[in-house]
């Protein structure tokens, strides 16, 4: 029997608006800040740390938010974040349109804007399985795959044109995103449910909820082990483009071509989501992640065997095919899963080990690359990309894990 549409779920539109329109705040002024930095600070270092500072900010914020989002009313808090960002990119523009925009109060309303995307940013991710339940998650998970390829992908090149006009329009434009998010969570209603209600009104102080929820997720062995086959998956993804862009810029490849390179990584992304969203129900997750891993391997082989440009689009438009199916297992499985009142500390835990994990690849990637060429780094990386498929297929926990309908019939 075919299910109908998520778009026809009650909230689910409302809880999709919410999201997206947020997700679109952030892509159009993200690839301007940097620009913004080294003309108002003068300094490639200072613009660099800038970069830095912020990253840090989210990391740090979304280790306490996670445990603030699970006892507050997740509705009232995605209100929070988009009227507050909404305040702030607005009073960004203004501060530059009259000609008063310094160094430091650009720094100061980047770094607020950041620590709210740590702090609160998990919201609608923790609301989202109250909006469709666990039976559907694995699907919209794959559905938000593609619209974030989506958003991303149109979001930089509309960020940079509005600040070719005028460098104050992309922060006025991520204010208007960030208003109609607002105006999409007026419409959302959440279900009153128990376990979530029983979290926010408990009396545990702050730092036992945020000290009892870490201890749940190390206590899952299969959570632990899944977040350890992400993180390979994550780590590797992100290395390769770190070098597929420093090879391009070596060999003075056109900016234009080296974004058009990251383009056709989105539109993988996209068309892989559209694939996910029909097979994620049916798929074992055991099986399926095995597979996905393996096909990104193989995915890796024109660039390893050449690193010219059309081989190098190939290739990774290939191999991002299979990501959106693999995340909607992995994601799919842990956080239907996952106690509606323990969401926000789990993504938190999660991301926070898989943002430390990635964070590495860049350096990795950088001081790799010299020594073993472009086509020993794409072999290496599609070695740990296999080490990831034998790793889920030799392990029982997560090679028996099955499709979305048995979940039920498997403890995390």
């Amino acid at each position: 029997m075919n299910k109908k549409s998520l778009f026809r779920m009650p909230n689910y539109p409302a809880w999709f608006g919410a999201d997206t329109f947020l997700l679109a705040g952030s892509a159009v002024h993200w690839i301007v800040i940097s620009v913004m930095a080294y003309e108002l600070s003068g300094s490639v270092t200072v613009a660099g740390w800038f970069a830095t500072a912020r990253g840090v900010v989210s990391a740090v914020t979304q280790i306490t938010g996670g445990t603030f989002i699970d006892r507050h009313d997740h509705r009232r808090l995605i209100l929070v974040q988009a009227g507050v960002c909404a305040l702030l990119w607005f009073t960004m523009g203004m501060l530059f349109v009259t000609g008063n925009l310094t160094f430091v109060l650009f720094a100061t309303l980047c770094l607020c804007s950041s620590s709210i995307f740590g702090f609160l940013g998990g919201t609608t991710n923790a609301a989202l399985i109250r909006v469709v339940g666990p039976k559907r998650y694995a699907e919209a998970e794959s559905i938000n795959q593609g619209r974030d390829a989506a958003v991303n992908t149109a979001g930089s090149p509309l960020g940079a044109a509005l600040f070719g006009v005028s460098h104050a329009f992309p922060f006025f434009a991520s204010a208007l995103f960030d208003a109609l998010a607002f105006v999409s969570a007026l419409f959302l209603r959440l279900p009153n449910d128990e376990a979530q209600q029983r979290s926010q009104n408990k009396e545990a102080s702050f730092m036992i909820d945020m000290v009892d929820g870490w201890k749940w997720v190390l206590s899952s062995r299969t959570i632990v082990q899944a977040v350890l086959i992400i993180g390979i998956a994550q780590f590797g993804i992100f290395a390769v483009h770190q070098a597929v862009n420093l090879n391009l810029v070596e060999k003075g490849v056109d900016p234009l071509l080296i974004s058009l390179a990251n383009v056709g990584t989105a539109l993988g992304i996209m068309v892989g989501s559209l694939v996910s969203a029909k097979l994620c129900n049916s798929v074992p997750v055991g099986k399926g992640v095995v597979v996905t891993l393996t096909l990104m391997s193989a995915a890796y082989i024109p660039m390893a065997i050449c690193s010219e440009y059309p081989f190098v689009v190939l290739s990774t438009l290939l191999a991002s095919l299979p990501m959106p199916l693999f995340s909607a297992l992995v994601n799919g499985f842990v956080f239907s899963k996952t106690p509606v009142a323990k969401q926000g500390r789990t993504r938190a835990a999660i991301m926070t080990s898989i943002m430390l994990i990635g964070s590495l690849s860049g350096a990795f990637a950088g001081e790799l690359l010299p020594r073993v060429g472009f086509s020993g780094f794409v072999v290496t990386m599609m070695v740990l990309a296999l080490i990831g498929a034998v790793f889920a297929a030799l392990n029982p926990r997560i090679r028996s894990i099955p499709a979305s309908p048995q979940w039920d019939e498997v403890d995390l």
